[in-house]
């Protein structure tokens, strides 16, 4: 998701991680900081320990991915791990990006 989001940031794309953890919130927050800086994610992550975002969404499961146009509308909900660097995901997210 990394490599997406710096191929396609320029163009619009934004992708927001959504932690469901739950605990001490100090302790969760400082938990998702240290994996987004191992993982040298550098796109914003929302703390949902309440599992509001996730019921307005229905995810019953994780991870799960919403690719949502500019409008605000979902286009697909991709659940699974996902390559988005492989052609098929390219090819959503240029078709979504082209969107105006």
């Amino acid at each position: 998701m990394e490599q997406v989001y710096r191929d396609y940031k320029g163009r619009g794309l934004e992708i927001l991680a959504v932690s469901i953890d739950v605990g001490n919130p100090l302790v969760v927050a400082v938990n998702v900081l240290q994996f987004m800086e191992e993982l040298q994610l550098t796109f914003p992550a929302l703390l949902d320990p309440e599992m509001e975002v996730a019921r307005r969404y229905r995810v019953f499961g994780i991870p799960i991915t919403f690719l949502i146009d500019r409008e605000g509308i979902v286009r697909a909900r991709e659940p699974g791990f996902q390559d988005w660097t492989s052609p098929d995901s390219r090819k959503k997210l240029e078709e979504l990006l082209g969107q105006r």
